[in-house]
């Protein structure tokens, strides 16, 4: 069954759409909080080579520190390739508007290079997703739930980040647990991917998604069930230090922001990347974390800059780096033949 022409088309406008959105959101972030383009850069620029050397630096710790959780998700991966995994994927769903599934494409390429199957990649995929959103959800309303006992002012938009938050995450628990709770609920959503393969390919294997899906959820509690500690604690260092980031690059440029008000700009940051509307919420996540910082006070060019060096670090570093890993990868790639991996085995079951 073929698809239309407003079928491929639509994809498209829709990713014009939304990287518009995120780009013009950015440029009209001075506007929204009095400042000026000019003044924000001064500031930018102001910051010390020797300033930048070492929040270069930070930001690399908190991938490594972000490593366990991804070679806990798929076992057998080596750190080596955990962060050549992460920035490969992230700088290509940085650069698409809707780059998360071509992302996703690359990281299983490169998997199935160095010998893990297709339902290690699928376990690694859903729990390492699902603990980064459980991590950032968790530590957001946390913070915020502390800084609103403590009788803190918090900004007006905290309500809508919340929300949007509260509905991701209500989404992703019902639909992951929906899938993978029994092997009689999987294999329900197998027979209907099966069904939804044989009308878009006809001459597809039969039930091969169904199998797939069946050895993807033994693979899935078998990683949960030996890493979730690792993978626990990972995220929690990673966003302790993601939070050390934005404190740091705020102070670079000397905003003067405390510690206590920079934690609940930084749970709002978290909270609204949850559910990105532009790749990587651009345009969304600085206009939400500079406004907070503005409710307390900071200084509109400070802030602005400060939160724009950060995402600059965490967002568009992510491009270069992880794109020259990504070639490196398929230079070599095209002289490595793949290590074939064991059969899957079957693993007790978690949930009853």
């Amino acid at each position: 069954m073929g698809i239309s022409a407003p079928g491929r088309w639509a994809p498209i406008l829709g990713s014009v759409v939304v990287t518009g959105l995120g780009i013009g959101l950015v440029a009209s972030l001075p506007r929204f909080v009095g400042a000026s383009w000019a003044a924000i850069d001064a500031s930018l620029v102001s910051v010390p080579a020797g300033a930048l050397a070492g929040l270069v630096l930070l930001w690399f710790a908190g991938l490594l520190a972000h490593a366990p959780v991804l070679t806990a998700a798929m076992r057998g991966l080596t750190v080596r390739q955990a962060l050549v995994l992460n920035l490969s994927g992230s700088a290509v769903s940085n650069v698409l508007p809707f780059g998360g599934p071509a992302g996703m494409g690359l990281g299983y390429a490169m998997a199935r290079s160095w010998g893990f199957r297709a339902d290690r990649f699928a376990s690694y995929t859903v729990s390492t997703n699902l603990w980064n959103a459980l991590g950032k959800f968790v530590m957001g309303v946390a913070v915020l739930g502390v800084a609103a006992t403590l009788d803190s002012r918090l900004p007006s938009g905290v309500g809508a980040a919340l929300a949007g938050a509260s509905a991701f995450m209500a989404v992703t628990a019902a639909v992951t647990v929906g899938t993978f709770r029994t092997e009689r609920s999987t294999a329900t959503v197998g027979r209907l991917l099966d069904s939804a393969s044989r009308r878009v390919r006809p001459a597809s294997a039969p039930n091969a998604p169904s199998t797939w899906l069946l050895h993807s959820r033994r693979e899935l509690l078998g990683a949960i069930r030996s890493g979730w500690r690792r993978m626990s604690l990972g995220v929690a260092s990673y966003l302790v230090l993601q939070g050390a980031l934005l404190f740091a690059c705020l102070a670079a440029v000397d905003a003067g922001a405390p510690v206590s008000v920079v934690a609940i700009a930084f749970a709002i940051e978290r909270l609204i990347s949850l559910a990105p509307i532009t790749p990587g919420a651009a345009g969304v996540a600085e206009l939400g974390t500079v406004a907070a910082l503005h409710t307390f006070g900071v200084d509109p060019v400070s802030a602005t800059a400060g939160v724009l060096l950060y995402r600059i670090l965490m967002f568009a570093v992510e491009i270069p780096v992880g794109g020259a890993l990504a070639l490196t990868w398929l230079h070599r790639s095209r002289r490595t033949a793949p290590v074939v991996a064991e059969p899957p085995a079957r693993v007790p079951e978690l949930v009853a």
